[in-house]
């Protein structure tokens, strides 16, 4: 089954990891495979500097070593085995840098990096966008309303996703936020975005890509889709292909 469908903005999330061991190669790759458009991947750095995807603050979760990430350097990160803990098939893949993604990648899909670094640091992981001359097929997201005002100040070209809970900011106020800095994407949590929250977020000239869909996947993105939002990220991209498809057919059924 094809996934690009059309505008819709299908978001692999940490590439096809619902089948593959996340933010590993293989995982954007399986995804692109697919025919996603769209790819997500968390970016950190180490303790050398070097930008890697990596999601979690320490590599215990998805590889089979230990440790912080910004406590380690680029060449034991590299070294370390990232797929067997999801299953022993994918033993020996591994966390990829950031210039290794984009060289994989390659325009081959719009990628969405969610910056993990501290604010003052953004500027070193923009350094291999740009050195990549992956501007125009990447955007950045980020939770920290700082972190994007950083974003804003030195790449101003470069397309930007204010992901939040909402548990500390309203929703009028995130949009606020987003259209007085330059923010072309509101990236609200699933299950605190509604009708109305879309609707708003539309009428002030803003994207809606939703994150954080439950075990009730299915149900959540018809959900989601029935309600007008232009993407979200998922783990499990076919299915949502699947999602959009229905609902395109119904659309030329009632036609």
């Amino acid at each position: 089954m094809s996934v690009s469908n059309d505008e819709f903005m299908n978001i692999a999330h940490r590439g096809y990891s619902g089948r593959y061991p996340e933010n590993t190669l293989l995982a954007f790759e399986k995804a692109i495979e697919l025919g996603c458009r769209w790819l997500e991947c968390d970016v950190r750095l180490t303790s050398d500097g070097v930008p890697v995807v990596i999601h979690d603050a320490t590599v215990d979760r998805t590889t089979n070593g230990t440790g912080v990430v910004s406590d380690l350097a680029w060449s034991h990160i590299r070294a370390l085995d990232a797929g067997s803990w999801k299953e022993a098939t994918f033993v020996g893949e591994r966390v990829p840098s950031l210039d290794e993604l984009l060289d994989t990648v390659h325009g081959r899909a719009q990628i969405v990096v969610e910056l993990k670094c501290d604010t003052e640091r953004v500027d070193e992981i923009l350094d291999v966008v740009e050195r990549r001359n992956a501007i125009s097929w990447t955007a950045a997201s980020a939770f920290e309303w700082e972190t994007i005002v950083r974003v804003r100040q030195i790449a101003p070209n470069w397309r930007t996703t204010y992901l939040t809970r909402l548990h500390d900011v309203s929703v009028s106020d995130a949009i606020e936020r987003c259209v007085e800095a330059g923010v072309d994407t509101f990236g609200p949590v699933a299950n605190r975005t509604d009708g109305e929250v879309v609707k708003a977020a539309h009428a002030a000239g803003l994207l809606v890509r939703c994150w954080g869909l439950g075990d009730d996947r299915g149900p959540e993105m018809r959900r989601l889709v029935g309600i007008g939002v232009d993407g979200m990220t998922t783990n499990w991209p076919d299915e949502l292909a699947a999602v959009i498809d229905e609902r395109k057919t119904r659309n030329r059924t009632i036609e």
